[in-house]
């Protein structure tokens, strides 16, 4: 049997005992008013703490992509015309979901690791008449963190529906989703949550669901047409209008996933989201000055740094492939490669939600160093480590209890 390997990747992340724990139950109906009702109902409130937000969030089957693509699905229609800022793999695929519901996305480029372009963002809005605008918070194949602030203010100045991709972000970032008005809020259980893959996870807007409501035509998709949580589900206290008399799942939810969120969640309530996101801030810190201590650069300029995924640009002679697959064979540590014109021109370090912490990252930071020495990088032995070590001493006033 090939032992486990640790994920120190942009997701999935390494799950708690807590939280597979939760999962250790019988098969329960998912339309039992205990878990319909109730733990679902239980979950989702939870939820809004993290998104800090009052707007209603719903969860569907499915990982970020499907996040991504019901919101899109729900809220676009033909002829919309959508505004996509892309700075990475991830940035694109939401310009392609908008064009196959019928949407006219257009593509705004930022070079990769490289803050946003406000002056001229605001020129291509205010000459556009965008209907909406798509950006990843978190982009994880740069390791790049776009500040939202402004972003936002250009959305509400020009009257725009905004869509923030935060799959590899909530949870191990301060993203205040109502005071930056995010209309569809869309991220995944198995990232900085830390909870298995299979949940999508959106918070909307009045502003979201007044879109969909509108529409000219019901959204194509049948089982991920976002609306129907609100003419299903949602009780009419809350906006509801419980078409078939009941509070009926639009699709089946997968009860045991729930059950795992739940726990997930109330890890993150109990540590406390300012220690939480400090926690990420930090442990991130503390791997770029490891990697630029032993003289290597990440991709990602230091002001838009992710706090939960590094991109390290390769040293000259030393193959990605070689570095990932010694560190995953003989270390049992897991990390990722560049993707599309950044293959094998770097790896990608994640630290989020458990993996954000000294008992994973140092592990991991020498596993990083013995494999590139192995490999013939030079430079000096332990002190990427040692670096690392400097920066992480500011957890300590505030280190939790293991998050094992």
């Amino acid at each position: 049997m090939e032992k486990k390997k640790i994920l120190m990747v942009p997701g999935p992340t390494e799950i708690s005992t807590r939280v597979l724990r939760a999962m250790m139950r019988h098969s329960e109906a998912h339309y039992d008013p205990h878990f319909n009702v109730g733990v679902l109902e239980e979950t989702l409130d939870k939820l809004k703490k993290v998104f800090q937000t009052k707007n209603e969030v719903i969860a569907v089957p499915g990982s970020g992509r499907v996040a991504l693509e019901a919101s899109i699905a729900s809220a676009i229609e033909e002829g919309d015309k959508v505004l996509c800022i892309e700075g990475g793999i991830f940035g694109s695929w939401m310009t392609e979901m908008v064009n196959r519901v019928g949407g006219k996305a257009t593509s705004f480029q930022v070079e990769w690791g490289k803050p946003i372009d406000i002056d001229k963002l605001e020129s291509v809005i205010s000459d556009g008449d965008f209907d909406a605008l798509t950006i990843v918070h978190n982009e994880t194949t740069t390791g790049t963190m776009y500040p939202l602030e402004e972003i936002s203010r250009l959305t509400q100045q020009y009257d725009m529906l905004l869509f923030v991709d935060t799959v590899s972000s909530l949870g191990g970032a301060d993203i205040k989703t109502d005071e930056l008005k995010i209309d569809f809020n869309m991220s995944a259980s198995h990232k900085c949550i830390a909870a298995p893959i299979g949940l999508a996870i959106v918070s909307i807007s009045d502003k979201g669901w007044e879109k969909m409501e509108n529409r000219k035509k019901p959204a194509f998709t049948f089982s991920y047409d976002l609306l129907k949580w609100k003419t299903w589900w949602l009780p009419k206290e809350r906006g509801g209008t419980l078409v078939h008399g009941w509070r009926r799942q639009p699709i089946t939810m997968p009860v045991h996933l729930v059950y795992a969120l739940r726990e997930a969640v109330d890890m993150i309530l109990e540590e406390g989201l300012e220690q939480v996101f400090r926690r990420h801030r930090i442990v991130s810190k503390a791997v770029r000055e490891a990697v630029r201590a032993i003289g290597l650069e990440t991709l990602a300029e230091e002001s838009v740094a992710s706090h939960t995924v590094t991109g390290v640009l390769m040293p000259e002679g030393v193959s990605d492939a070689d570095l990932r697959n010694r560190m995953a064979i003989k270390h049992g540590i897991m990390i990722s490669g560049g993707l599309g014109e950044m293959r094998g021109k770097m790896v990608r370090i994640g630290h989020m939600g458990t993996t954000a912490s000294p008992e994973y990252v140092l592990p991991a930071l020498n596993a990083f160093e013995a494999s590139l020495a192995e490999l013939g990088y030079k430079f000096e032995r332990d002190a990427g480590v040692k670096a690392a070590m400097e920066v992480l001493e500011e957890l300590v006033p505030t280190q939790p209890t293991s998050p094992l």
